[in-house]
């Protein structure tokens, strides 16, 4: 007698077995899946940092935990016209109310980013610098049924950034990160 096992089904297969069981049921789970856009705002940056003049996009998945704790996880690019390269990714813990049902909600809660931008290299040309840390980020939103809509802000260390400003002669800056995301329930 031959066994059955799960490691010979494909992870599609067992992902999209999922999502139609989810879908079947009719109770909808609380995992959110969603697209952005995406602003830096690096004060007294060089003219290759992000300033918020340029915009990006992100995808991200979150998961409400309950009514009042929630987690995200965010990726994100910004391409801009004007040369500046930048894409990371960011993790954000939120507490709030309502961030399960539908409604009003809000939130705030820390988060850690690691991103890489494009910087002048000292031999010439370019290359890319890795930039991490800690931040603090809120945000307001809406669910509507199963589409939630949200305008959210992050206020990072500004370390690295500060850094980099001075190897540019700059002085030091906060920076911020602002995001409008749109996400589905499933």
């Amino acid at each position: 007698m031959r066994r059955f096992k799960i490691s010979r089904i494909p992870a599609h297969a067992a992902l999209t077995g999922l999502l139609f069981s989810a879908i079947a049921t009719g109770e909808p789970s609380n995992f959110r899946v969603g697209v952005g856009l995406f602003q830096a705002d690096m004060q007294n940056a060089p003219a290759y940092l992000p300033d918020g003049s340029q915009n990006g996009i992100s995808l991200f998945g979150e998961f409400p935990q309950s009514a009042h704790a929630a987690s995200r996880f965010m990726l994100y690019r910004i391409n801009g016209e004007d040369g500046v390269k930048l894409s990371g990714g960011e993790t954000q813990l939120m507490w709030g109310f309502n961030l399960n049902d539908e409604g009003f909600r809000a939130y705030t809660g820390p988060a850690w980013h690691y991103e890489n931008i494009r910087v002048p290299a000292s031999s010439g040309g370019t290359r890319f610098r890795t930039f991490n840390g800690w931040g603090w980020q809120l945000g307001v939103g809406a669910q509507f049924r199963a589409v939630t809509l949200d305008l959210a802000a992050t206020l990072r260390d500004p370390q690295d950034y500060n850094d980099e400003n001075a190897r540019a002669g700059q002085p030091d800056g906060d920076v911020w990160t602002y995001s409008l995301l749109t996400s589905y329930r499933f």
